[in-house]
């Protein structure tokens, strides 16, 4: 099936069926194999294969337990065990020159080590799809932190410890000068910085420090860093996670947890003076419930399309928690285009048929808009927390849902577009 195409006939079918709303509940089709200690799933990332959709891949980061890869139906193509890493967030990119050949790439944090691990995707390759290109001498990204005494002005060492190292990650390909970038944020901080991957000598890639962002440890008159364990309203964190790029337009959103969603022009490297959507933490009328996590991009043609964000909330665990009904474990969406208008929210429930759970306390996702086998409108994948559904605070097991993204579209009225082209952007 061709990436820029789907059948008009089809498409005019959903348009007219997206008109009319239904009560169905949202449901996923597929989900990957449990994951369980010290395997802990937690980020996805869709590879699209540049000429056949079937092969298209799931590059996903299990945290201790290291990195997996599935295919679209949710089922395990390789494990990549950790060899003392903790990866925490993964994004792909396409089209990376790589001493003259051109090589699509995934990129995970290792919060552990405090430095990327990068990877050629080849379907090909002897030992699986991921072939580790990361340069041995790659540098880490945070070795120092904001000093509590002057955040914005002066920096201490960082220890090596996991504490306030590499966290939240994405990828942006600046296509008109024909360069990557990674953004990371840093763990316990409000610090976003930016890297430019940079081709090595013997096939591997490096790093090289841009620039970096500090954004507010006191927002509305609260103090960020304020920790209170007995009282969930009152225990509060600067530190961002879930980030995206709007790949054509250079726009870098960013979920600064307990605060909101924050924009960044990275054309201009100006970020926006207060976030454009809070949480309820700091707008009673808001639809996302704290923690704000995963953030992803449905493209349309024309530049719209929708910004999606995980409104975890803090229902879940032991007491003491905030549960905010109606807005915890659910998914918010925002125009792509304009002031990023608020839309409507969603969540994914249990489909009984396919013994498959609800989508619980989300922690990543991702979203194509290519018409893959299966999923002729798209796909969302999204992590599960709680795939047990034991919401006790412990789960015992983890893993990621695969839900078709008209199940989603369609009793809203919402786009059904498979034109943009994630390795051409356009």
């Amino acid at each position: 099936m061709n990436l820029r195409h789907i059948s008009i006939a089809f498409s005019a079918w959903a348009t007219l069926l997206g008109a009319c709303h239904t009560d169905e509940p949202i449901t996923a089709a597929a989900e990957t194999p449990n994951e369980s200690e010290p395997a802990d799933m937690d980020d996805p990332a869709v590879w699209v294969h540049p000429t056949t959709p079937g092969q298209s891949l799931i590059v996903a980061a299990a945290k201790k337990g290291g990195m997996r890869v599935y295919d679209l139906d949710g089922h395990l193509v390789k494990t990549y065990p950790s060899d003392g890493n903790r990866f925490n967030n993964v994004d792909v990119q396409y089209n990376f020159d790589l001493g003259g050949t051109s090589v699509d790439i995934a990129v995970a944090s290792d919060r552990l080590k405090d430095k990327l691990r990068i990877w050629k995707i080849d379907p090909a390759a002897e030992n699986g799809p991921l072939v580790d290109i990361t340069d041995p001498d790659i540098a880490r990204l945070f070795p120092t932190r904001p000093d509590p005494a002057d955040r914005e002005h002066k920096t201490v060492q960082n220890p090596n410890d996991g504490k306030n190292t590499a966290y939240g990650l994405t990828l942006y390909r600046d296509k008109a000068n024909d360069k990557f970038y990674v953004l990371v944020n840093q763990n316990n901080e409000a610090v976003i910085a930016q890297f430019e991957l940079v081709a090595r000598p013997g096939g591997r890639v490096g790093m090289a420090p841009i620039r970096n962002w500090i954004f507010p440890y006191v927002y509305e008159n609260q103090d960020l860093t304020q920790k209170d364990e007995t009282d969930p309203t009152k225990d509060f964190s600067p530190q961002f996670e879930g980030m995206t790029v709007d790949q054509p337009r250079g726009i870098l959103y960013a979920g600064q947890e307990d605060v909101g969603i924050w924009r960044v022009d990275l054309r201009s490297g100006i970020a926006d003076a207060r976030p454009f959507y809070e949480t309820t933490a700091f707008d009673r009328g808001s639809k996302v419930a704290r923690d704000v996590e995963g953030l992803t991009i449905f493209y349309g043609a024309g530049g719209k399309g929708y910004l999606i964000a995980s409104s975890q909330g803090k229902a879940h665990g032991e007491p003491p928690v905030a549960p905010q009904p109606g807005l915890d474990d659910t998914f918010a969406v925002f125009a792509r285009e304009g002031d990023n208008a608020y839309l409507g929210s969603f969540s994914i429930a249990a489909n009984p048929d396919l013994g498959i759970d609800a989508v619980q306390e989300c922690d990543g996702a991702d979203v194509t808009n290519v018409a893959l086998p299966g999923y002729p409108h798209g796909l969302l994948i999204t992590q599960d927390g709680y795939n047990d559904d034991n919401l006790s605070g412990d789960p015992k097991a983890t893993n990621l849902k695969l839900t078709p993204w008209d199940r989603i579209a369609l009793p809203q009225g919402w786009l059904l577009d498979s034109k943009y082209n994630p390795r051409t952007q356009e």
